[in-house]
């Protein structure tokens, strides 16, 4: 979120300067006319004029493509700003989203029941009006905060309106409360326009008789299913290319097959599962994410195509450790979380690209046989040896988080960081500490010395793609009060990180259809100055945070005065006001 904040500024740049480009050369158009009129030069300006909006000279269908690829509503939205006929396009686009909990918010008057209410009688409104409007729907996504059972014959006569306006895409989410779920109807199940369902909260009780030829996403949250109403989607549903369970109940045994264009599959903490078996020949992408506690079987044979493979959790990684990652003559990025007490991992395959390891706090030795591997990352709280062979690596990121003060601290973790080091060339390298609420950004590795902190974390980046805004934004999503930034002398990076941080712009425009919880660091930070350790106390709001934070002052001063590098410390001050809520309202009048 914080590079794509970055990225909008500079596009929006771009168009401001592309704009003024295109009025220049319409300055000039215009005094040739002055000096040689007559109708060819008229036509001339007109094709001119007509040229600087091409944009809005793209096809309907061509713009509608547009808007389904974008990730959510809310990017659409945007886009309606690039011209009034894209603003246009975009009503008949036709994507209804009513949020109860947004529309809620914008209420200030009122009691529960009556907002409530308000809601339904506005969803109502809206559909009916749109009927009038535009009898087609691209996509319909209704979240209701909690589920009365009074609600259900509403709630279908809904469901019945879209389906009957050729829906493509449906988004329903039901919060749980006191076990009462909304049970979809059996025309639910009957659609010759649907390609993507996403359902949270439902019950399924009417699935037997599936018919859906168009669906090609399927994702399941929070559902109670059995092992019938997953084999009844396959069997109706041929076209699926992208499949999902999350946080599913019920269901003992998922197994998948005969779905010939199913391109990947999700399953998340669905916790009575005990075996997973799929068989797709053009499976790419399988991520598995599951509790410690719970154990689960995968078998993933006949997945001959899959290029990415994540696998969360211990006890599945365990056994595809053994024997089973060489089997995929295709891999090409490969996720894993260890066992707490592996001490050793052996990976071999031809074809990975890109390595993640993460997790065990035993980890002594990686060998890693993979002659075309580019980027490899680990997060743990020790250093294991590692050993790539061939080594090609283009990309590293090394994070180490560790509870054992005499880990951090001992030369094994320098000795053991440098000799992986040490392989690559040494320009290139970021270093960040952290320790609490207080931050170190290193620009090389060198001058390095560890505070004595036992909650010190440590982020080693080595990448060429890897922009300096990346690791400073990712740095400041934490909120930290103090920023030490440490480069050797005549370096420009403190300047460039202080510019960064200090002129992040007055009124952000990063997260404007952002919800207030999940805004960038950008709209809470209030200020920033440049803080002298020397002689003065360190005072912090948070008395947990103190004792660390006066050692934390104490090992800048004595570490860094006497070297030859410089330093600057930045206090930032922040703002936990949410300042903005979105209301339905505001939507409304997009």
């Amino acid at each position: 979120m914080v590079s794509g904040g970055v990225q909008m500024q500079t596009c929006l740049g771009r168009k401001r300067k592309l704009k003024q480009e295109d009025s220049f050369n319409l300055v000039e158009e215009g005094s040739r006319h002055n000096e040689i009129p007559g109708e060819k030069d008229l036509n001339q300006m007109d094709q001119s004029i007509q040229s600087i909006d091409r944009i809005s000279q793209l096809p309907d269908h061509v713009i509608h493509h547009i808007f389904a690829q974008l990730r959510n509503v809310d990017d659409a939205v945007r886009t309606s700003v690039l011209s009034k006929r894209w603003r246009a396009l975009w009503h008949s686009y036709a994507v209804l989203v009513f949020d109860e909990r947004k529309f809620i918010a914008g209420i200030r008057h009122g009691n529960s029941y009556n907002k409530k209410k308000r809601f339904k009688d506005y969803v109502s409104n809206s559909l009916q009006t749109r009927i009038e409007e535009n009898p087609d729907i691209q996509k319909l996504v209704l979240h209701m905060t909690s589920f009365n059972l009074k609600a259900a014959p509403q709630v279908d006569h809904w469901l019945s309106i879209a389906s009957g306006m050729c829906i493509k895409e449906l988004d329903l989410h039901f919060g749980i409360k006191n076990s009462r779920r909304y049970s979809l109807p059996e025309t639910f199940f009957v659609s010759r326009t649907l390609t993507g369902i996403k359902l949270s909260g439902c019950k399924l009780d009417a699935c037997d008789n599936i018919m859906l030829p168009q669906l090609r996403r399927l994702c399941l949250q929070k559902i109670d299913l059995a092992e019938h109403n997953v084999q009844n989607f396959i069997s109706g549903c041929h076209s699926i290319e992208d499949l999902r369970f999350i946080e599913c109940s019920g269901l003992k045994n998922l197994q998948v097959s005969n779905l010939l264009r199913l391109n990947r599959v999700d399953v998340h903490h669905c916790k009575q599962l005990n075996t997973v078996d799929l068989s797709a020949p053009n499976l790419d992408t399988f991520w598995y994410r599951g509790k410690k506690s719970t154990s689960c079987k995968v078998n993933l044979e006949g997945c001959n195509s899959l290029r990415r493979l994540s696998l969360d959790h211990p006890q599945v990684t365990r056994e595809f450790c053994k024997n089973e990652i060489s089997k995929f003559p295709l891999l090409e990025n490969l996720d894993l979380s260890l066992p707490d007490k592996m001490k050793h991992v052996t990976i071999s395959n031809p074809q990975l690209r890109r390595i993640v390891l993460k997790g065990s706090s035993k980890l002594s030795f990686v060998l890693i046989d993979t002659p075309n591997l580019l980027s490899f990352e680990y997060k743990g709280e020790t250093m294991p040896y590692v050993r790539i062979d061939p080594f090609c690596l283009r990309d590293a990121k090394l994070s180490l988080e560790s509870r054992d003060q005499d880990i951090v601290h001992g030369d094994r973790f320098w000795f053991l960081a440098r000799a992986f080091i040490h392989k690559f060339d040494s320009k290139g390298f970021k270093l960040v500490l952290q320790s609490s609420k207080n931050i170190a950004i290193h620009e090389d590795l060198t001058n390095i010395s560890l505070p004595p902190l036992p909650d010190l974390s440590i982020k080693i980046f080595k990448s060429p793609s890897a922009r300096l805004e990346d690791i400073v934004y990712s740095s400041l999503r934490t909120h930290p009060v103090l920023v030490t930034i440490i480069s050797p002398r005549g370096s420009d990076f403190l300047k460039l990180v202080y510019t960064m941080i200090r002129f992040r712009g007055q009124d952000p425009i990063c997260c404007n259809y952002s919800t207030p919880s999940n805004k960038c660091w950008r709209h809470f930070l209030k200020d920033v100055k440049i803080k002298n350790l020397n002689g003065e106390e360190f005072e912090v709001g948070d008395d947990k945070c103190a004792p660390h934070s006066s050692t934390w002052c104490n090992w800048c001063k004595s570490l860094y005065a006497s070297r030859s590098c410089q330093m600057i410390n930045l206090r930032l001050f922040w703002s936990f006001r949410l300042q903005h809520v979105e209301t339905a309202e505001t939507l409304q009048n997009l």
